[in-house]
């Protein structure tokens, strides 16, 4: 989600580069920001680190090149259901293990050639394989996936999982023989890399854009793919650039200048109050289903206590966070998204010092709280978020608890919960649900696969745990299931392993001139909390003159 800033000055030099990766070349700009061509261009900032191999990504900037780049067999829609794309229909057996997906015919890559169900298998062997990004939805679930044909693709679970449809889109379709033919040495056998080094600069896809430049940490082009199977908005952008800064004043440069036309989510209030102030700029916001939360490490003194992490759920004054710090967010009742399959709102933790107090006395650091102090990180790269750890260490101390705050980058944060001893106390980090069900948050927050990773730093590492999960997640009868979810909503709840600050409202600023489908759909009071990267599909965007 966050990643390493580079420098404003590298950054404003950028613009005037041209980049490396995937080949192009610079066009000159009119004065409104368009090129004199005539071209349709959007430009988008995004928080450094977005990659495009769809094998190993999962952070925000990622998913939305990915997205556009690659197709899936179904996708969400702006409703957040489940709707055919390279699949046109499917049907699942009756003990919910196989799977049967018919294939639209004529679908081409971007290299012109037909995409079959033998891309499928093999986009999926190499995605289970490999092991890294959305793989963890796959590997506990899919034993086999196979061609019946060439236009027929069949997966067999080794157990039941409801969910599986929603996870689909994140299984992204590569070009079988366009990676096969640009892999280098690497520890995969026959596939040597899987042609990872290749991945990481061209894409392999037959998505709605095609991958013109990629320059790691600082740029992605993309281009309109004119023999897509799907359907364009009218005035739909033919370019598009992921500009990967998230620095307040390089953005409102670049605004003010008609370099940028959409900023990214990760501004103060103060840098969207200045890109509101520029002619033509509309501000705007969306609740999308991200959670901000105050991970807390369960393993290490002295929030190894329940007492401890209690206390500090109750210090939080959630009111001021949803009315002064985040305007437009909206406190966090679970430790899941509001709105998804299985949400409950009956395990609230709610601001209240008296309560706060009296957790720090039950807690067994309570004769010794003059010589322990809670380090809480918050990441560079989002200004906003010291705001939170702030406002907790000024409150903890009128109850006696020492609160270290911490300025920490994205990447050595990434680089320091790998090791639970390294891991912080606390530390404020946003998560984005994979899929509209319980059961993805529940499993990216709790289960022990994610513990290491930046989306868990809990630590729980708690058999039970894992098992209550898993078995949710293979319970297909939809009462049952929602009411597994709702006994982890609780014991989250009972036990304090994290604590669900708000849920963020994702706010950009943006030329009038975009047509911003979520934000249209925000305007008119509709629900815009998607899976990662799908409110940014470009196609369904549009550039008005």
């Amino acid at each position: 989600m966050k990643k390493k800033t580079t420098s404003a000055l590298v950054s404003i030099l950028m613009i005037l580069t041209l980049l490396t990766g995937c080949g192009g070349t610079a066009t000159s700009s009119t004065a409104a920001g368009q090129p004199a061509s005539g071209e349709k261009i959007i430009r988008i900032s995004q928080s450094p680190g977005g990659k495009i191999d769809p094998g190993i990504i999962t952070d925000y900037t990622s998913c939305v090149a990915v997205v556009n780049m690659y197709d899936s067999l179904v996708y969400p829609d702006l409703d957040n259901k489940i709707v055919p794309s390279v699949a046109k229909e499917w049907k699942v057996s009756p003990d919910g293990l196989e799977w049967t997906f018919t294939l639209n015919k004529g679908i081409k890559f971007h290299d012109g050639t037909e995409l079959h169900a033998s891309d499928v298998v093999f986009s999926a062997n190499r995605l289970m394989t490999i092991g890294e990004g959305f793989a963890y939805l796959f590997k506990d679930y899919l034993a086999k996936t196979e061609a019946v044909d060439d236009y027929t693709v069949k997966f067999t679970l080794s157990k039941p999982f409801a969910p599986f449809l929603s996870i689909l889109p994140r299984l992204y379709i590569l070009n079988e023989n366009l990676v096969k033919s640009h892999q280098a040495q690497g520890s995969y056998g026959n596939f040597g890399d899987y042609g990872k080094a290749y991945l990481a600069e061209n894409d392999a896809g037959s998505g709605a854009y095609t991958c013109s430049e990629m320059k790691v940490q600082d740029k992605i082009v993309l281009k309109k793919f004119k023999d897509y199977f799907g359907t364009f908005e009218a005035n739909a952008p033919d370019s598009v650039e992921i500009i990967m800064n998230t620095e307040p004043a390089t953005i409102r440069t670049m605004m003010a200048n008609h370099q940028l036309d959409i900023s990214d989510q990760w501004q103060t209030d103060e840098a969207y109050s200045a890109l509101g102030n520029i002619k033509g700029v509309n501000v705007g916001s969306y609740s999308n289903g991200t959670i901000f939360y105050l991970m807390l490490n369960t393993k290490k003194a002295p929030t190894d206590d329940v007492h401890i992490r209690r206390a500090l759920a109750y210090l939080i004054d959630y009111s001021q966070v949803t009315k002064t710090l985040f305007p437009g967010y909206v406190k966090a009742d679970s430790v899941v998204p509001k709105g998804v399959l299985g949400y409950t709102d009956e395990y609230k933790y709610e601001f209240n010092l008296d309560k706060a107090k009296e957790e720090l006395k039950q807690s067994k650091y309570a004769n010794s709280l003059d010589s322990i102090a809670v380090d809480v990180d918050w990441i560079a790269d989002v200004p906003d978020e010291e705001k939170l750890a702030l406002l907790i260490q000024a409150t903890a101390q009128q109850i006696g608890l020492k609160v270290n705050v911490v300025k920490v980058p994205w990447a050595t944060h990434v680089d320091n919960v790998a090791r639970v001893e390294s891991t912080p106390n606390a530390t404020t980090t946003f998560v984005s649900s994979d899929y509209s069900e319980a059961g993805a948050m529940l499993y990216q927050r709790f289960h022990s696969d994610t513990a290491a990773t930046w989306q868990q730093t809990e630590w729980l590492k708690d058999p039970a745990v894992d098992a209550k999960i898993k078995s949710a997640l293979t319970t297909t009868d939809e009462t049952a299931r929602v009411a597994i979810y709702k006994e982890l909503q609780k014991e989250a709840h009972d036990n304090c392993w994290g604590i669900p600050v708000a849920e963020q409202a994702e706010k950009h600023a943006y030329y009038d001139s975009i047509k911003f489908p979520a934000m249209e759909r925000a305007k008119a009071g509709q629900s815009v909390s998607m899976a990662m990267g799908y409110n940014f599909l470009f196609r369904t965007f549009a550039v008005n003159q």
